[in-house]
């Protein structure tokens, strides 16, 4: 009795083959990989906000810590806002240009440091959401300790 086989061919959302992917199936898009350096001010909420350029689909990151000032209780935030009103929803909300920001999405909510481990932290989302031009990748460092605490943020998405 003979044997069937089948052959099996990735194909991409819009029926395409993939053929040895080095990535996942992103559409079309490329990868980028943006990173920052901040300082966070001690025993104090540091905001750091960067624009988005061109719209893009985050999947995430990670940060690292420059230095060994992080103390058990600081954390990192990281969200996703609105402060030029480009999505027209300040209006819906009573809100003011230049003065208040519209919060979208935070997908990463008090992720505290784990001081013994000085190494790349990742978070990483199991899909990516679009993130429009205009609006702010936020990254809130909240220290509790007594000394600046320096660190490199990098996020991961697509274009």
């Amino acid at each position: 009795m003979g044997v069937v086989r089948k052959t099996f061919i990735s194909a991409s959302r819009d029926g395409n083959p993939v053929i040895a992917p080095t990535f996942e199936d992103t559409m079309g898009l490329y990868p980028e990989w943006v990173g920052h350096k901040y300082t966070a001010t001690a025993g104090a909420v540091s905001i750091f906000d960067e624009v988005v350029t061109t719209e893009k689909q985050l999947r995430g990151g990670w940060y690292e810590l420059f230095d060994e000032n992080a103390v058990v209780g600081d954390y990192l935030e990281f969200a996703v806002v609105d402060k030029d009103d480009v999505l027209g929803l300040f209006a819906l909300y009573g809100l003011t240009v230049g003065e208040d920001v519209l919060e979208l999405k935070k997908y990463v909510k008090t992720d505290y440091i784990n001081v013994l481990k000085r190494d790349r932290q990742i978070f990483m989302a199991n899909s990516t959401f679009v993130v429009t031009a205009g609006l702010y990748l936020r990254t809130i460092y909240d220290s509790v300790g007594e000394n600046d605490v320096t660190f490199k943020v990098v996020t991961h998405a697509f274009e």
